[in-house]
Order: structure tokens, then C-alpha cells, then sequence
């Protein structure tokens, strides 16, 4: 069977279907530097000082048997080991965002839809945001990019970083989505996590990363944290413009 109609063939990526998983028998000693990176959920969270950013690991898909949602859980749970911000999972399926019904532009802020209104307070809350978004098309997944439409004050003058994955890694879809973010004048870092839907993800459903692919989320948070405290700052008009 091609890695196409494996990825095809199986749309159940939920709990249920992990916990029916056969069970793999230990690899050889030769195999453990390949074993699957870890941040256990289970672990208790670093303690965070008082004052820190928050941070909202957004999801980018809303489709059924969806992947993004596990990555997404994994990078809460592994960033919140760092104890450098409060890192918050929000899943854009949860706010049941339809394709774009706003009648005024998202500039004027003027949201007529309850929705839109629930998906503006929760955004408003966070200083920072990570996306995590697959390649569809060669590009970022239609319901982020929907849900990114809805609004723009929300995110003015913030800071992000990208999560993607794919069978590129995301790349072609990370870079169309900064083109968004850019408009949506959010700063954007350089650094970037990275996951193959042949080596990140067990029968192409099951997050199961590599060590060298998980750390790749590393120096995008790092970059991240301190972008977020320095846009802060932004926001609260430290910074004025000079005249040249």
C-alpha cells in the first residue's frame, strides 16, 4: 500500500484509536537514539512568575480524524515544562467559526456574529500565539486561515511562531502563513517547528515525533517568549516613533 493511501485509508486519530493500537514490542538497543521524543503530559507543568506571558497554542484544523490537535496538546504539554510563559491549548473547532459571514471588514472591528465576538474576547486574552498548521495545497489549512480572517485589533503588535507539518514538514504552508500574519501585523519569528508526516507520525495518524524533530520547537520558543515580552512593552507605548 502506497504512503498515500495509508494516509487516506485512516481518518481516526482520536484516543480510542491510539488506545486500540497493537502493541509494539521495545526496539533493539541499535534503535533507541530513533525512539519518539517525549514531554509527558502527565508531568506537572514548570512554575511560572508571576507577570509572564501568555501564550496560545492555536489549533489549524477543524476536519474530522484531524492530527493537528494532538500536536498541538503535545507542544502545551512540552512547553509548559519551560515555565517562561503560561501556554494555553485554543482549538478554533471549538468556536464553530463558519466561512467568513462578517459584513464589515475585520479592520473596523464592527463583529456582528456571536461567534466572532467569543473568538475575539479569547484571542484579546493571550500576548502571544503559536500556530500549528498542516500543508493543504501547498499552502496553510483553509479553516486557520478562515479563522485568522475574522479579526485583527486581536492580534495587532504581538508575536508568533509556527508549527508545521506535513509530508514537507509544513514549509510550504509556514510561509504562506506568515504572509497572513504579517498583514495581520504580527511578528513573526524565524525559528520554526517542524514535523514529517513519514517519520513524526506513527501509520501517518499517530504523533509520535523524533527527538531531532521535537527539538526543533525549542529555539522557535525561545525566540518567541522574548518577542512576546518585547512587543509587550510595544503595546504599552514605551516606544515612540523618532523623526527623521
Amino acid at each position: 500500500m502506497s504512503w498515500f493511501s495509508k494516509l487516506f485509508g485512516k481518518s481516526d486519530s482520536s484516543a480510542a484509536h491510539r488506545a486500540d493500537a497493537p502493541v509494539v514490542e521495545a526496539a533493539p538497543a541499535a534503535e533507541a537514539a530513533q525512539a519518539p521524543a517525549t514531554a509527558p503530559a502527565e508531568a506537572p507543568a514548570a512554575v511560572v512568575r508571576a507577570g509572564a506571558p501568555r501564550i496560545a497554542v492555536v489549533t489549524g484544523s477543524t476536519r474530522p480524524g484531524r492530527n493537528n490537535l494532538q500536536v498541538a496538546e503535545w507542544l502545551v504539554a512540552r512547553a509548559g515544562q519551560r515555565g517562561d510563559a503560561v501556554y494555553e491549548l485554543v482549538d478554533i473547532d471549538s468556536f464553530n467559526l463558519p466561512l467568513l459571514d462578517e459584513a464589515f471588514p475585520a479592520a473596523y472591528g464592527n463583529y456582528q456574529g456571536e461567534h466572532t465576538k467569543a473568538w475575539a474576547a479569547k484571542i484579546a486574552e493571550f500576548d502571544g500565539y503559536v500556530f500549528v498548521t498542516a500543508e493543504y495545497n501547498h499552502s496553510t489549512t483553509p479553516a486557520l486561515a478562515n479563522a485568522l480572517s475574522f479579526l485583527n485589533a486581536e492580534f495587532a503588535n504581538k508575536a508568533a511562531g509556527i508549527v508545521g507539518y506535513g509530508s514537507a514538514m509544513g514549509a510550504r504552508a509556514v510561509e504562506h502563513l506568515r504572509g497572513i500574519l504579517s498583514e495581520l501585523q504580527v511578528a513573526h519569528v524565524q525559528k520554526t517547528g517542524m514535523f514529517s508526516l513519514f517519520t513524526d507520525f506513527k501509520d501517518f495518524s499517530v504523533f509520535t515525533p523524533t527527538e531531532q524533530q521535537a527539538a526543533s520547537v525549542d529555539p522557535m520558543l525561545d525566540q518567541l517568549v522574548a518577542w512576546t515580552v518585547a512587543f509587550g512593552k510595544v503595546r504599552a507605548g514605551e516606544f515612540e516613533a523618532v523623526a527623521v
